[in-house]
């Protein structure tokens, strides 16, 4: 079917293809929605592997609306909008949208369907400016919209208005919303006071167990998981086989199974839930080699019903146990009917290291292809690392401008550190072709439909909060309840949260969470080595947003501090008095958008960087510090993990120095204890002392905001 460019379109029929079906992914024509369907997916118009399949459903619409949103939203389906209204100053739109975006635009506009009906209005021609004025405050004081999710409400408007003039009949027109001739910013609700990305890191306290147990996972319990999925496998496939018409006799084996059992009094594989008990008609029929149909017909037999009633058990994999946990076997012996959870819990963590030690978006994560890192090519002797080459969807558009719905790969492939390439080898060992995370291996019993395509986003978001009520029985029946993963205070962990705490830990813990500091393999060097100075996409942004607001909050607390007596020692004293006054002065301790940030990082005497491990400030210059010998190094940032005693950028505070005696003075008491060995304590003793001498020397040499100015 074929749509010419016309002003006047007849309504389709109601058997009519909502798309040309010539238009939708090879192998999902047959999934192209009728126009007169109660709901229509528009999942075979995109290439994007993990796009959901979400369903346009009628039924959001006043009966009074429906159709002529029906109309509207299959000419925003085939039709693009002129290159005159995508050019409107202020419009910011496409002349084609995604599938994503379409569907947002349509659930948009059921909501102003719905907020019309009850007040009354059941025309779109009626709808006057005064009205579109009102709708935007309901967004903002009824609905308390954020900014950016009501700009998208109020697009979708303009979007309305644009197709109405052009393809709907009169009775269906929007008039032109004010915001499209006096801007934006009077119907918006006012931009956030947390900047441009408002989404909350995961917690430490939140991450932390949470990254151990998906490490565990991959790199030590995986074997045994993958083991156990084989031999699980092996009896469906054989189980598979035998379907159809059994022989004469094909009871048999199963049987003298059975009779084996008796013989030795153990129990019989059964599946106990709650009370019931019930045959494992695949389990039996793969260890023993008798059709599911046969099995049950014997098990039902009154001699085998009585002695399955009487002693159930487990369907026991002989896939070994061989990881240890606290130097015990981390999990009982498998189950045949619990594999397909443990393998979920696997690929989840799998995820999760991908997500969290890499920063890509979830989107290139789940669009990751068999392949995708290859093992570097070189002498072993060479420095090599891994790459990982992905797509990237966000920015994806084609010669005319409009979203590629298949995305594009990414110029500059992620840098993988050794726990993100253990992951990718795990999920192909899973996988074998295609997709890393395909819905056809990974959730078998998922629609036809998304055959060929990954794992959606809602649903890997589910399967994290699964992963994390698993770990949490698991260490409850195990005893390692100091080993549980608390609730994040801000909610679900979602799949989205990973970048954004990545960008946090490395901006504000340099010698904690992410860089466990070696192991990880310094990630914001890695980074920024893998990127180079070809892009500043990736994460960099949130990278240099998140070190801009850390080094901002903890100028500002300097300043206040020191205007309140505090005082400063060190080489680096005056310089940090001064940059405290400075910072404060330009930005009161608060970075609210990408532009502050990108201006507090340029100037170099404002970057300064706390080091809490070694009790002390970095005034960071490059040409002085000692944590880079060579110092000829491009590195913006200081390596806190090799802060040395003699550096010219150090300063401490007071509050520093008393820090240094609270340690000193634990250490002491553990020194002091009968349980500690002599050499030890003689050890602890010496680290108190030079703690305590560090302490001395800033009492010695510290200069308050008056003294400093004078200096």
């Amino acid at each position: 079917m074929s749509l010419a460019l016309n002003p006047r379109f007849a309504t389709p029929a109601a058997d009519a293809f909502v798309f040309d079906p010539g238009q939708a992914v090879e192998g999902r024509q047959e999934f192209v929605p009728r126009y007169g369907d109660d709901g229509w997916s528009l999942l075979a118009l995109t290439q994007n592997p993990s796009q959901a399949d979400d369903i346009i459903r009628w039924r959001w619409f006043p009966e009074v609306f429906r159709e002529p949103f029906r109309y509207a939203a299959w000419t925003v389906i085939n039709f693009p909008l002129p290159d005159l209204d995508v050019a409107r100053p202020g419009v910011g739109m496409r002349s084609k949208l995604s599938v994503g975006r379409i569907m947002k635009t349509v659930n948009h506009w059921s909501m102003f369907a719905q907020w019309l009906d009850e007040r009354g209005i059941k025309q779109l021609s009626l709808v006057t400016a005064e009205d579109l004025s009102d709708y935007s405050h309901h967004l903002d004081r009824a609905r308390g919209l954020a900014r950016n999710t009501a700009t998208s409400h109020l697009i979708a408007l303009s979007r309305l208005h644009y197709y109405g003039q052009l393809y709907l009949p009169d009775a269906d027109r929007l008039i032109a919303p004010p915001w499209v001739a006096e801007g934006m910013d009077d119907y918006l609700p006012a931009a956030s006071p947390l900047g441009e990305n408002v989404t909350e890191p995961i917690a430490p306290a939140t991450m932390g167990p949470l990254l151990v147990w998906a490490l565990r996972f991959v790199e030590e319990y995986a074997d045994d998981i993958l083991a156990a999925f084989g031999e699980h496998r092996g009896l469906v496939e054989i189980a598979e086989a035998l379907k159809g018409p059994f022989r004469k006799g094909s009871g048999l084996r199963l049987v003298a199974y059975l009779e084996q059992l008796e013989s030795e009094g153990s129990p019989v594989p059964a599946v106990i839930r709650d009370t019931k008990i019930s045959t494992p008609g695949v389990f039996l029929a793969g260890r023993t080699g008798t059709p599911i149909a046969k099995v049950h017909q014997v098990m039902n037999y009154p001699r085998w019903k009585a002695y399955k009633v009487q002693n159930p058990g487990r369907c026991l994999l002989d896939a070994p146990i061989t990881a240890k946990l606290g130097g015990k076997p981390w999990h009982d012996p498998f189950d045949f009917h619990d594999v397909p959870g443990i393998l979920k819990h696997l690929v989840t963590a799998c995820f999760i290291v991908l997500g969290y030690l890499t920063g890509m978006r979830t989107g290139e994560i789940l669009a990751l292809e068999n392949g995708c890192c290859p093992d570097p090519q070189g002498s072993p002797e060479a420095a090599r690392r891994h790459l990982i080459y992905a797509r990237q969807f966000k920015v994806a558009r084609d010669e005319d401008g409009n979203h590629a719905s298949a995305g594009v790969v990414r110029e500059v492939p992620w840098v993988a550190v050794p726990q993100v390439v253990t992951a990718v080898r795990v999920l192909e060992r899973l996988g074998g072709h295609g997709l890393l995370f395909a819905a056809e291996v990974h959730d078998p019993l998922q629609p036809e439909r998304r055959s060929g395509r990954s794992l959606a986003i809602a649903t890997m978001s589910n399967r994290i909060e699964s992963f994390i009520e698993w770990v949490n029985i698991h260490a409850q029946n195990w005893g390692r309840q100091a080993e549980a993963i608390p609730a994040d205070p801000h909610g679900r962990v979602g799949t989205g949260r990973f970048r954004r705490t990545l960008a946090w830990h490395i901006a504000r813990r340099p010698g904690g969470l992410v860089a466990l500091a070696v192991q990880y393999g310094h990630m914001r060097t890695l980074i920024s080595e893998g990127y180079g100075s070809r892009s500043r996409g990736g994460i960099h942004d949130l990278l240099d947003f998140e070190t801009a607001r850390n080094v901002a909050e903890h100028l500002s607390e300097v300043h206040e501090a020191i205007q309140d007596g505090e005082g400063v020692s060190g080489p680096a004293a005056r310089r940090l008095i001064n940059a405290a006054a400075q910072e404060h002065h330009r930005f009161g301790g608060l970075i609210t958008s990408v532009r502050q940030a990108n201006d507090l990082l340029a100037d170099p005497t404002l970057n300064v960087f706390e080091n809490k491990e070694a009790f002390l400030f970095c005034n960071y210059d490059r040409a002085k510090a000692l944590c880079h010998p060579g110092r000829g190094t491009k590195s913006e940032t200081p390596s806190l993990d090799r802060c040395k005693v003699n550096c010219a950028n150090i300063a401490r505070t007071d509050t520093h120095a008393h820090q240094l005696r609270q340690v000193a003075d634990d250490l002491g008491k553990q020194a002091a204890s009968s349980l500690v060995p002599e050499p030890l304590a003689d050890r602890l003793l010496e680290r108190a002392q030079a703690l305590n001498e560090l302490a001395n020397q800033h009492d010695h040499d510290r200069v308050t905001a008056a003294t400093g100015a004078e200096l």
